[in-house]
């Protein structure tokens, strides 16, 4: 069974890892470490969320927690590992993300290709290019193109999300990111 860790950004990073870096199966994380995992995988603070709910649920946590432009839903295993996740716009649209390991998988990719395929639509109103998903996913890790490899980039039927995936040392990390604003959906290591 693949064993998921979430990346998380920046410094907290490396204080996080810690913790996931030495649980196993039987160790379980604390309502306020999910609260953190979910606030984090959502490019989001305790500042800049409001009426963050965390609780735990049929052996699940449920961290809820409003932002500028909707809410998020987030479903945690004890593991601290995200099960699901759900963004409510306040437009009323929804956008819900499968674990990763229910998600089907990406066609291989030449592991020589560094760089993304030219988008099939470059001039396409309304969506961000390839390279800018890919810019926004490899800044949300804290990495450049150079540091990366097998990298691919692919925008979803709808055209509102691109699934970037890359490897980095002995980790393959995908990362969904808004086709309309950029932003980073979520980040997970595969």
């Amino acid at each position: 069974m693949k064993k998921q860790i979430l990346q998380i950004s920046g410094a907290s990073l490396l204080a996080f890892s810690c913790v996931l870096a030495g649980c196993s199966k039987a160790d379980d994380v604390s309502l306020e470490d999910a609260t953190e995992v979910a606030l984090d995988d959502s490019n989001n603070t305790t500042e800049t969320a409001s009426n963050i709910d965390a609780k735990e649920q049929d052996g699940e946590y449920v961290v809820q927690f409003n932002v500028d432009n909707g809410q998020y839903t987030y479903t945690l295993g004890k593991d601290g590992i995200i099960r699901d996740c759900v963004f409510d716009r306040d437009q009323g649209t929804s956008t819900a993300h499968a674990p990763a390991e229910q998600q089907p998988a990406a066609p291989a990719e030449n592991t020589n290709e560094q760089q993304p395929k030219e988008a099939e639509n470059p001039t396409e109103e309304g969506v961000v290019s390839e390279q800018d998903a890919v810019n926004a996913a490899l800044a949300n890790a804290g990495l450049e193109e150079a540091d990366v490899s097998e990298l691919s980039v692919k925008l979803n039927k709808k055209k509102t999300e691109y699934t970037v995936e890359f490897v980095y040392g002995d980790a393959r990390n995908q990362v969904t990111v808004n086709a309309e604003t950029g932003e980073v959906i979520s980040s997970i290591f595969i």
